[in-house]
């Protein structure tokens, strides 16, 4: 915020207002990114990688098995909470619905004991 608001406001008011020290701030500005940044940027165009691979169908489960596969040590948390970051989404599969109602019998089952579970009375059977 304070580095949007830098034109517009003094930078020590800002500091001061947000509880932030204005010499914290000009040592984040200047400070070189950390390991784990630049991990996550290198992780992060080898998901987008994959992802265009293999058109946008791949999920976090999967694309962690891939990068699993390419010799990357990353939990499925980190690559599902990267993906989410950057705002990556995959195609999810399509619900595989009955095609016949429960009460019917499929044609190729055959009734070897033929046995019969229809009763005429209550308590006959």
């Amino acid at each position: 915020m304070i580095e949007r608001c830098r034109d517009s406001f003094p930078v020590t008011m800002m500091c001061r207002l947000l509880k932030v020290s204005s010499s914290g701030y000009y040592d984040w500005r200047t400070r070189e990114p950390s390991q784990q940044q630049l991990d996550n940027t290198r992780l992060l165009r080898q998901i987008k990688n994959l992802h265009t691979e293999n058109d946008g169908v791949f999920g976090s489960p999967r694309i962690w098995e891939e990068l699993r596969y390419l010799g990357e040590t990353c939990s499925l948390n980190r690559v599902a909470r990267l993906i989410q970051q950057a705002s990556i989404a995959d195609i999810p599969s399509r619900k595989q619905w009955r095609k016949r109602k429960s009460s019917q019998r499929p044609g190729h089952v055959i009734n070897h004991l033929e046995r019969n579970f229809t009763a005429s009375e209550p308590d006959t059977k």
